[in-house]
C-alpha cells in the first residue's frame, strides 16, 4: 500500500524541500509514497480545508524544522498539532527532518526521533547531498512497513456513550493542561515564576486524578510530556505497582520538574501499594536512584532527597515483614 506523505514546513523553506523531495524520488516510481504540497492547492479553493483534509489523510506526516517553522504560528500550532492528535490514536507516523538549526529540544515533538539522527541540522552538513541521502534512508525503511491503519471505534449503547461522552470532558480539559504546561516549559525561561506557573498547571491536573484515572494507561503511553506529566499527577493519588517502571524511567529522562514530581509518586506509592509489591517498588527507587546519578539534567538534590527518604520509609516497613513472624514475652 502507497503511504501519502505530507509534509509540514515554512514557505520559506520551500527551495529545501523541493530539494528534499528530489532524494526521495525512487520512492515515488515505485509507488511506495504519494507525496502532497500545498502548491497542489487550485486557484480559488479554500486552502485552509484543503490542508486539514490532507493532513487529515495522510499516513506519514515530515516536520521540516527550521527557525522559521516553529516561528510559523499554522505550522507549528495547527499542523503539528493535529499530526501530533493522530499519532496519539496510531493513525500516522510523525517524523521531525532538522532543516536548519534551531532551538527544537524543547518542543512537543522533541520526544519522537529527528532525522538526521545525530539532530545535526542538513544544512549545517559539509555535504548537503549526504544529509538528504541519510534522511531519505530513514524514510525509505519506514514506508517499507504497512502504514498504521485507524483503530475501529467499538459500537456502543446509551448508556455507554453517555459515559464516554462524559470521559471525553475530562479528556479535554487534561489535554488543555497538558499543552498548556508544554507551552508554559517552552516559552518561559527557566525561573521561580516559570516553576509556580507549571505547579499550579500540575495541581490542576492533580485535582481531576478521580475523574481522568481510566485514561492512565493512554497518558502514560503517549510521546508528549505534558500527557505523561499528567499521568504522573493520577499516581500521585492512585499507587499503582504496574506504572512503577514508567515513574522510574521519568525521574532520570524528563525535565526536572517532571522528574521531581515522578519521585514524589513513588515516594506516595510507600505504604500506598500492597505489602507483596514492595521489593518491586524498591526496585523502581534504586532504579531511579541510579539513573539520576547517571543523569546530567540540571539539579538533581531536590529529587535525589524525595527518593532517598522514600527508600528509607519503604525500608522501615519491609523491616518488620522480615522478620520472625511473631514473638510473645
Amino acid at each position: 500500500m502507497t503511504w501519502r506523505v505530507f509534509y509540514s514546513h515554512s514557505h520559506r523553506d520551500a527551495e529545501l524541500r523541493d530539494r528534499r523531495g528530489t532524494y526521495l524520488a525512487p520512492l515515488k516510481y515505485q509507488n511506495k509514497i504519494e507525496e502532497w504540497r500545498d502548491r497542489k492547492i487550485e486557484p480559488g479553493a479554500d486552502w485552509s480545508k484543503e490542508i486539514s483534509a490532507q493532513l487529515a489523510s495522510a499516513n506519514l506526516v515530515l516536520l521540516l524544522v527550521s527557525a522559521d517553522f516553529l516561528a510559523s504560528e499554522y505550522c507549528f500550532g495547527v499542523e503539528v498539532e493535529t499530526a501530533l492528535d493522530r499519532l496519539k490514536r496510531g493513525e500516522v507516523k510523525v517524523v521531525p527532518v532538522l532543516l536548519k538549526v534551531c532551538l527544537w529540544q524543547e518542543l512537543r515533538f522533541s520526544e519522537l526521533q529527528i532525522i538526521p539522527r545525530d539532530g545535526k541540522a542538513v544544512t549545517s552538513w559539509s555535504s548537503v547531498e549526504e544529509a538528504f541521502t541519510q534522511v531519505a534512508t530513514e524514510i525509505r525503511a519506514l514506508v517499507l512497513e504497512p502504514p498504521p491503519s485507524p483503530p475501529q471505534p467499538a459500537a456502543t449503547g446509551r448508556e455507554t456513550s453517555r459515559l464516554d461522552s462524559s470521559l471525553e470532558l475530562v479528556r479535554g480539559q487534561i489535554l488543555a493542561y497538558a499543552h498548556l504546561y508544554e507551552k508554559t516549559r517552552q516559552r518561559q525561561p527557566a525561573s521561580g515564576e516559570g516553576t509556580n506557573r507549571m505547579e499550579q498547571i500540575f495541581q490542576k491536573m492533580r485535582a481531576l486524578a478521580d475523574a481522568s484515572y481510566p485514561l492512565l494507561d493512554e497518558l502514560a503511553a503517549s510521546p508528549l510530556p505534558g500527557e505523561r506529566l499528567a499521568a504522573v499527577s493520577i499516581l500521585q493519588v492512585f499507587a499503582s505497582e504496574r506504572f512503577l517502571p514508567f515513574l522510574a524511567k521519568l525521574v532520570g529522562s524528563e525535565k526536572p520538574f517532571a522528574g521531581y514530581h515522578a519521585t514524589r509518586a513513588l515516594r506516595f506509592a510507600v505504604g500506598s501499594v500492597d505489602s507483596q509489591a514492595y521489593p518491586r517498588l524498591l526496585e523502581a527507587i534504586d532504579e531511579a536512584i541510579g539513573a539520576l546519578r547517571e543523569s546530567h539534567n540540571g539539579s538533581v538534590k531536590d529529587r535525589m532527597d524525595q527518593l532517598q527518604a522514600a527508600r528509607g520509609e519503604l525500608q522501615a516497613l519491609m523491616d518488620p515483614l522480615s522478620g520472625p513472624s511473631g514473638t510473645h514475652d
